[in-house]
């Protein structure tokens, strides 16, 4: 039995209703790209693509920070930190949920150098560590365990703290 072909089409189509209204992020223009590149695709895919890409020259688009808010925001949730890359597929946020929960997330793009990876965690490290001073809040001294969800933001933002002092040990 042969395997049903994959479409991007319709992550295209998605993908150009949420870039005429200017709310398709960088990491979604990204992803698609990605897609796009990686198979052989159909006229209909390559004339939805094209489409895409002439929305996306004429309409501004918000940032991923922005989505993110948006999205937490929606969900009755607060982003706490986040930073995203342009020059690299990478990101790193700290995010509490409605019911007052912290979880952390972070990709570093494996096709970075290990060089541009460290820079990304030092950069990401510096800056949360600003953010730690501002929340008053201290890094605390125990390993935190790697989990999906945290009680307190100190948990959180030391957890993701540790894990941006191996910046080889995230994958992407």
């Amino acid at each position: 039995m042969r395997e049903p072909r994959y479409s991007i089409l319709v992550d295209i189509q998605d993908a150009t209703e949420r870039a005429k209204q200017g709310k398709l992020a960088l990491y979604w223009q990204r992803t698609i790209q990605r897609e796009y590149q990686c198979k052989k695709v159909t006229p209909a895919e390559q004339q939805a693509y094209e489409q895409l890409q002439s929305i996306l020259s004429e309409v501004p688009q918000w940032s991923d920070e922005e989505e993110l808010h948006h999205d937490m925001e929606h969900t009755g949730g607060k982003l706490w930190f986040c930073h995203f890359w342009i020059d690299h597929h990478s990101m790193v946020q700290l995010t509490e949920d409605r019911n007052g929960e912290f979880t952390v997330a972070y990709v570093l793009d494996t096709d970075a150098s290990p060089e541009v990876r460290r820079e990304a965690a030092l950069l990401a490290r510096k800056e949360l560590a600003d953010c730690m001073q501002k929340w008053g809040i201290t890094l605390l001294d125990a390993p935190v365990p790697d989990q999906m969800k945290y009680d307190s933001l100190a948990e959180a933002a030391s957890h993701l703290m540790q894990v941006l002092n191996d910046p080889e040990s995230i994958t992407g």
